[in-house]
C-alpha cells in the first residue's frame, strides 16, 4: 500500500510539516520516494529515495533540502510498504 502526497514544492520547504506527514503515515517502517517535477510541464526531473527505519527528523531535514535544491518545482512523497 502507498500514501502519496503531492503539493507545490513551497509547501515542502519547511522541515515540520515533512516530519508531521512522515509520522501521520508510519514512515518509520515505510520506505520513501521523492519525485520532483517541473511545474510547468509536469515532467519529472530528479527521484530520490530513503530506506525504511531511518530517523524521520533526519529524513525530513533531507528531503526539505533535496527539494529546495530543484529550485521552484512540484514535489511527490511516496511512501510504500515497498518501493
Amino acid at each position: 500500500m502507498s500514501t502519496v502526497w503531492a503539493v507545490p514544492a513551497s509547501r515542502f520547504l519547511q522541515a515540520s510539516r515533512i516530519l508531521k506527514f512522515l509520522r501521520e503515515e508510519r514512515c518509520s517502517n515505510r520506505g520513501l520516494e521523492v519525485r520532483i517535477f517541473k511545474t510547468s510541464q509536469k515532467a519529472q526531473i530528479a527521484s530520490r529515495q530513503w530506506e525504511p527505519g531511518s530517523d524521520l527528523a533526519t529524513v525530513a531535514q533531507e528531503i526539505s533540502a533535496y527539494i529546495a535544491e530543484h529550485g521552484s518545482v512540484e514535489a511527490t512523497i511516496i511512501a510504500a510498504d515497498e518501493l
